[in-house]
């Protein structure tokens, strides 16, 4: 029964994402970043000045994983850890001037990625697809909790 994969939903979306995610990181290494590093940034771009825990809950990451992302980001000078004004134990997380500036550079790769992924499809399918998206990740949410 599993040597049909390509007849199960799950074996195209894991195709489609591991290929999504090769394109988006080749045109983010031009500008020394990578998808994961840019799942972070896009929670500061929401909001400026939150803390690591706040971005780990946000991505379902471990607390290793976003430390070193955070790292990163800091060591590239994209983002910067700040104390705390009102708790010493707190660091929280501001984008630097470089950090904004790539928004509108990932931005547009998004775009062009959400272009090659709906391409030849009409707004109505585009609507029902992302919906079928939505319920296999809602089916799933509270399992990952």
């Amino acid at each position: 029964m599993l040597h049909d994969m390509d007849k199960y939903p799950g074996y195209w979306i894991r195709k489609v994402f591991r290929i999504m995610n090769v394109v988006y990181d080749k045109e983010l290494s031009k500008y020394d970043l990578t998808s994961s590093q840019i799942s972070v940034l896009c929670n500061l771009w929401n909001k400026d000045g939150i803390t690591q825990k706040e971005i780990q809950e946000k991505l379902n990451l471990r607390a290793a994983s976003v430390t070193g992302l955070v790292d990163t980001l800091c060591d590239k000078k994209f983002i910067t850890r700040i104390q705390d004004n009102e708790d010493a134990r707190v660091k929280r997380l501001y984008l630097t001037d470089k950090g904004i500036e790539v928004e509108k550079i990932s931005t547009d790769i998004v775009k062009e990625l959400e272009g090659i992924i709906s391409k030849g499809l009409t707004e109505d399918e585009k609507i029902i697809f992302v919906s079928w998206l939505k319920k296999a990740y809602s089916n799933f949410y509270s399992m990952g909790k």
